[in-house]
């Protein structure tokens, strides 16, 4: 036996194992104190609904089932003496009256619909999971009163168990799990854990869970069976007690793994999945902080062995998700390349790239057969009906390529917490900033209104192009990424929609979101009379720019942005559109160094709202989807005409007059907010 010495002993969680088995270099960074390390990988937007379920049903349920005194165990007493109700049936009635009713009354008028459902589904999928589980314990019918204690020990507890190293070291590793259920009838065990994300490779979850299993196994001598559930939606991934055996041979390589991370050793290993590089902030740089890739993939952290693939058709791990995208990639550039031989236009295939919403196929033109931009555009209608399409294919030309935009099969959703994680490494060091879109490529790219080129905007789409969406992400990407209480927002909303989960924020202005079209000038004047006061101060300082004030008087001078959704309601007042129009080219001509952003948006991109005046001072063009070439070369500049080709629900055209350049816009989660101020 291997002796341990105290002074040897390192220490670590099941979570921190669970990250270190994707990537060593995540829990590196990790234990610098980068909090975001753990959610590379991880795709979702349920962690905060995930700990509600997690505290105030699934725990409450088991923590009751160990209570003999409680309500929820003489119902489940009831239910399991009844003959006349199936278990399912009348477990989902149990869940439902002393656990999820409740939740709703207490908790239920702080979350959205959308979340609330999303809440109910995966309650259901659990209910109806643990009932098949159940039903494999035939003495719970037989003899209620004496089987249940022994079924539910409780609510999960913590549990420690050491690994000795060959030299004499010592890991100790601590986790809680979250359930068990005891079969008296077979003598095993199932452990339940209960995840909000639900991960795109589903060993993300597993490896968290079999370090349980093997603390579990360390304190009672059961080897559990895993059962991972996931709030978002889709069947829990299940692993019986042999499967659960064979891949537990893995865990050693991943505790010598870890102490190389605790050890600070280098070079620190490569992910288990490569496909985590993409999305992770540090790729690129994490060579430099831990050490050439290059070297041998056994110095990594591999795969856990035998560990197949759950059988769940609805989330297939990223390394299938990319076959998928190849697969439709191709298949369209094959098409696309037969239906133009049949319309007599020669090109020349220059490969293709997967984007959220569309696939860009990229082709060059033969001009040794006479083909030009123009005639692949001139076709547009005729691709749109030879390939079946629901729209129009966006046409346009690249460097050194024809760009055929095409809509995806099944479109991504794009998280503006996955936006702000993958653009991490190119993100600009302003206290302006904030995520836009996404590349067809996977670059993000960042706005910064302390730019000249950026610092006022003008976003335009019409109904359903995603316009409200983009707006409520400006403000969340804002707040999420400038230093804590340094961007006070005007928000204008005469629409009274757009805004409405946005108006208990404490960084607004007024105080409230304004939706009075007399309030709204009152506050555009204000703003204008704040940036000549701001001038004067600037001056007395000798200075010329907002942040060179903060830096010598020792004042803080909040920027400010204004966001006005639906600005041709404003405008079409004629008592006063003249007023609004100065002030907003005050703002917008003298705004940036005095530290004032303006940002209008509107559904009418006519010439009679965006009039030249407005036109000339706003300087990042933002077009949704618009309802003509006309509108989108209002927004856009002279010659754009493509935004009438997008697909609708964050599809857009970026650009500043002269180029532009599409993305997907992200949706943001307001609870974002509470999260990040909680972290801070």
């Amino acid at each position: 036996m291997v002796s341990v010495r105290r002074e040897d002993v390192l220490a670590l969680s099941a979570t921190d194992l669970a990250l270190c088995q994707r990537c060593p270099r995540l829990l590196a960074y990790k234990s610098e104190g980068k909090r975001n390390a753990w959610k590379v990988g991880i795709e979702g937007s349920g962690e905060r609904y995930g700990s509600l379920f997690h505290t105030h049903i699934a725990e409450a349920f088991f923590k009751d089932m160990g209570d003999a005194a409680a309500p929820g165990r003489e119902a489940m007493r009831l239910l399991l003496s009844s003959r006349n109700q199936g278990l399912n049936e009348g477990l989902s009635e149990l869940i439902r009256t002393h656990y999820f009713n409740p939740f709703l009354a207490a908790r239920g008028k702080e979350l959205k619909a959308d979340r609330l459902v999303a809440m109910a589904g995966g309650t259901a999928l659990w209910v109806r999971d643990l009932a098949a589980v159940l039903e494999g314990i035939p003495s719970l019918r037989r003899n209620p009163e004496a089987v249940l204690p022994r079924v539910f020990p409780g609510s999960g507890r913590t549990l420690e168990a050491f690994y000795a190293y060959e030299d004499g070291g010592a890991l100790r590793v601590t986790g809680r799990y979250d359930a068990l259920i005891f079969n008296p009838d077979s003598g095993g065990a199932c452990l339940f854990e209960f995840k909000g994300y639900r991960p795109t490779d589903p060993t993300v979850g597993l490896s968290q869970s079999l370090v349980y299993a093997w603390l579990l196994e360390r304190a009672t001598g059961v080897l559990p069976s895993v059962r991972l559930v996931y709030l978002e939606g889709g069947e829990p991934f299940a692993f019986s007690e042999a499967e659960v055996a064979s891949i537990l041979r893995g865990l050693p390589p991943l505790f010598e793994a870890a102490r190389g991370v605790l050890l600070c050793q280098k070079p620190l290993g490569v992910p288990a999945s490569r496909g985590l590089c993409s999305p992770c902030p540090w790729d690129g740089v994490c060579d430099r902080d831990w050490g050439n890739r290059d070297f041998s993939l056994s110095a990594g952290v591999a795969p856990l062995p035998d560990a197949e693939e759950p059988r769940d058709e609805g989330k297939k791990p990223q390394e299938e998700s990319r076959a998928s995208e190849e697969a439709e990639g191709r298949e369209r550039m094959e098409q696309l390349l037969r239906t133009l031989e049949a319309l007599r236009i020669s090109v020349i295939d220059e490969g293709f790239v997967c984007g959220p919403c569309f696939v860009r196929l990229k082709v060059r033109p033969d001009a040794a057969r006479g083909t030009t931009v123009r005639k692949i555009e001139a076709r547009m209608d005729d691709l749109q009906v030879q390939m079946d399409l629901p729209a129009p294919p966006m046409i346009q030309a690249q460097g050194g390529y024809v760009a055929v935009d095409i809509a995806r099969s099944r479109r991504q959703t794009l998280s503006l917490e996955t936006l702000i994680r993958r653009g991490e490494v190119n993100r600009p060091r302003s206290e302006a900033a904030f995520p836009l879109g996404m590349r067809v490529d996977g670059r993000v790219l960042w706005a910064d209104l302390a730019e000249p080129a950026m610092t006022s905007v003008l976003i335009g789409g019409t109904s359903g192009s995603g316009k409200s969406v983009l707006l409520r992400s400006v403000v969340v990407g804002l707040l999420l990424c400038a230093p804590q209480d340094s961007v006070r927002f005007t928000l204008i909303d005469p629409k009274r929609v757009t805004f409405s989960d946005l108006a208990e924020l404490r960084a607004l202005e007024e105080g409230r979101v304004l939706c009075d079209a007399g309030e709204a000038m009152e506050a555009l004047g204000a703003a204008v009379d704040e940036m000549e006061r701001r001038y004067g101060l600037m001056e007395e300082a000798r200075v010329s720019h907002l942040t060179d004030y903060n830096a010598v008087s020792g004042e803080r001078l909040r920027r400010r942005v204004v966001i006005v959704d639906e600005y041709a309601d404003l405008i079409t007042h004629k008592e006063t559109a003249k007023e609004l129009e100065q002030d907003i080219q005050r703002l917008c001509q003298k705004g940036r160094a005095a530290g004032f952003h303006l940002l209008l948006a509107t559904q009418r991109p006519d010439a009679k709202v965006v009039t030249g005046v407005i036109k000339a001072n706003l300087q990042l063009r933002v077009a949704l989807k618009v309802a003509s070439k006309s509108n989108s070369q209002i927004i856009l500049g002279e010659g754009f005409t493509q935004a009438q080709c997008l697909l609708g629900h964050g599809d857009m055209l970026v650009g500043d007059g002269s180029y532009v350049e599409r993305l997907q816009a992200p949706i943001a989660d307001v609870a974002l907010l509470a999260r990040e101020a909680w972290n801070r």
